[in-house]
């Protein structure tokens, strides 16, 4: 996802969120032409990792997680013939294991699916 507009747009138009700790889920359904059926925003703030490459190595364990697990979200929505722009955020104070975030991720994934109806 890009653009500072869509950004905005997820963030004070949302449609729903979904926290469990260290990640929070943050969604927009959208009608725009033309544009992919998820477009996805990862985030870790500045605040909690103050160094690039820490913020770095949280974000490429968050895209991986979400590149083994998409189909379950994608599945959906293609079902439901719904667009929808996400932000999957690490609101986490310190790093953990990948195999800890994708069963996190997985849990939300399957609280989002319940909700998108």
């Amino acid at each position: 996802m890009s653009g500072i507009k869509p950004v905005q747009r997820l963030f004070t138009e949302k449609t729903g969120s979904i926290f469990i700790y260290p990640l929070k889920l943050v969604w927009l359904e959208h009608q725009d032409a033309g544009v992919m059926q998820v477009r996805v925003l990862f985030a870790v703030p500045k605040r909690r990792f103050r160094k690039a490459h820490e913020r770095n190595r949280v974000k490429r364990i968050l895209r991986e997680v979400y590149r083994k697990n998409a189909h379950l979200i994608k599945e959906h929505l293609t079902s439901k013939a719904v667009k929808m722009d996400l932000s999957i955020s690490y609101v986490g104070e310190k790093e953990i294991e990948e195999q800890e975030v994708e069963r996190i991720f997985l849990s939300i994934a399957k609280r989002f699916v319940g909700q998108v109806n």
